[in-house]
């Protein structure tokens, strides 16, 4: 009996060692060079095992995994090593085959020049959009003709009459920002920065897009940080779809969990629906995104399912993302006073004393706060990484590879964004925040090369940037023209990424105090 027993937990070992295995030397056979990896845990142990955030093995590929064989091994080796000699390397998201691009080149390639085969992102493989209407008509996770569809009917959205309109009431938005600063400074206690940048971004998204007030800057405000939470750092669900994900690369739709958490369906499809039956009653004939919306659905006859997934879409690819953005350009204009001051004659130079903001064509063309913004998301990306689909097979011309790479339909590719901004070959000390690496075209140019990707690239680049612009310039630029931004003393040093926080967010969190300027 023991003896069975036995046996049959040697065989199931054995089972479960080949199946996290088998996928290993899979790039090896194709003739790519395949750093060290591991069953289960791939390229990427921070991934499963975090004591350091994922993005940085993928900036530096570590082919030893230190923490297991630190006794056995010297020391790691870095992927930076193999940029001078290798195009791209074979890495594994866990079990899932993926070929790492290191040439920037090859990137352009992917996401501009030879779009049509890889339009496809790797995303798509994570949703079952039947089990997830929030997200059904988001372009982010759709493919194809699916998405080209969503897309063109999202698109028209965003046109500069409606962020200019928008824009009006975000001035005033940015008031309440500032005194609801003025009055917190009372207490004495420093402002966690990303719950300050979610408070704006939440009330201003609520307001442009679903004429709601999310009262972010009250004593009673809606609970949208409790709501952002469940569905980006505490989600349960799209840490299985992840983990599914990169167990079985090919896993049938129909057995992809559902990721969106239902308290978060509920709180925010209440709202959703709330607002287009006050706009349908009291009918008024606005150039904004709800009234737009509300054309579109006559337009395309879309379900009321539809019409929320694209009001969702401007929540899911709007709060964290900007609310970070803003978060992390305060520490950093705090770290270097030198630049928050240069920033600050600048918003001077552009509006009167007692204008809170420039006027809104003004905004967009400062060219030092665009500098400090491009800077922020190059030292902290929203997306750190990005992995594309093979739809077409399409053939790699690597300037470091012999022999040239021929890709296959369902091959995934992937980029590393956060290593390529950190790259010292193309950002000389890249740990320092340095805006005037971004003046005088710096931003073309590094554009042009494939280094700098804060918005994506190409056809799939993200469809919300000019609003997603505006809002983070003018929550800086308003803080910035009223405020001295100081770092507290419990914001721990360095740019080290919380290895628990899947978006890339500094560890430890964001403190900062604020003080009023004499003017």
């Amino acid at each position: 009996m023991l003896h069975a027993l036995l046996l049959t937990l040697i065989a199931l070992f054995v089972t479960l060692f080949v199946f996290l295995a088998w996928n290993l030397g899979y790039w090896r056979r194709r003739g790519v060079w395949e750093p060290y990896a591991l069953p289960l845990l791939g390229s990427f142990p921070n991934m499963v095992w975090p004591r350091r955030h994922f993005l940085n093995d993928m900036r530096e590929i570590v082919i030893v995994v230190d923490f297991l064989y630190k006794s056995v091994w010297s020391k790691p080796t870095y992927c930076r090593q193999y940029r001078s000699t290798h195009s791209y390397v074979g890495a594994y998201l866990m079990r899932a085959p993926k070929l790492l691009l290191l040439e920037p080149k090859l990137i352009n390639e992917v996401l501009v020049s030879a779009f049509r085969c890889f339009e496809n992102n790797d995303a798509s493989r994570m949703v079952d959009t039947r089990k997830d209407p929030f997200i059904a008509c988001n372009p982010f996770v759709l493919d194809g003709d699916e998405w080209r569809q969503q897309r063109g009917i999202f698109s028209p959205l965003l046109t500069s009459g409606r962020i200019r309109n928008a824009y009006c009431n975000m001035q005033q938005i940015c008031g309440q920002l500032c005194d609801y600063i003025e009055e917190q400074s009372k207490s004495g206690q420093p402002f966690d920065g990303t719950d300050l940048g979610l408070r704006f971004t939440s009330e201003n998204l609520f307001d442009c897009v679903l004429g709601i007030k999310a009262r972010s800057f009250t004593a009673n405000p809606l609970p949208v940080a409790q709501h952002n939470r469940e569905m980006s750092e505490d989600n349960y669900r799209l840490a299985l779809a992840g983990a599914l994900n990169g167990l079985f690369p090919r896993l049938p739709r129909r057995l992809r969990p559902k990721i969106v958490p239902p308290s978060y369906e509920r709180f925010f499809g209440d709202l959703v629906r709330q607002s287009f039956h006050l706009r349908r009653c009291r009918r008024q004939e606005r150039n904004d995104f709800i009234n737009h919306l509300l054309d579109l659905q006559l337009q395309h006859q879309l379900t009321e399912d539809q019409l929320t997934s694209h009001a969702m879409t401007f929540m899911f690819d709007g709060l964290d993302t900007t609310s970070s953005t803003i978060a992390h350009c305060l520490l950093l204009l705090a770290r270097y006073p030198e630049c928050q001051q240069q920033l600050f004659l600048e918003l001077a130079k552009a509006s009167a004393k007692d204008q809170l903001l420039p006027h809104f064509e003004l905004l967009s063309e400062l060219p030092y706060l665009s500098a400090c913004l491009n800077e922020t998301l190059r030292i902290y990306p929203a997306g750190g990484w990005a992995s594309k689909t093979c739809t077409e097979a399409y053939t790699f011309h690597g300037s470091h590879a012999s022999d040239p790479l021929q890709m296959l339909p369902g091959d995934n590719v992937m980029i590393p964004i956060y290593g390529l901004h950190h790259d010292p070959n193309f950002y000389p000390e890249p740990q320092l925040f340095r805006p005037e690496r971004f003046l005088n075209g710096g931003l073309k140019r590094f554009q042009q090369l494939g280094v700098f990707l804060g918005f994506g690239n190409g056809p799939r680049q993200c469809v919300g940037i000019r609003l997603g612009l505006t809002q983070t310039k003018a929550a800086l630029a308003s803080i910035v023209k009223r405020y001295e931004v100081h770092v507290n003393v419990r914001t721990l040093d360095g740019i080290e990424l919380d290895p628990y926080i899947f978006v890339g967010a500094h560890k430890g969190g964001i403190w900062l105090d604020f003080k009023r300027r004499k003017l």
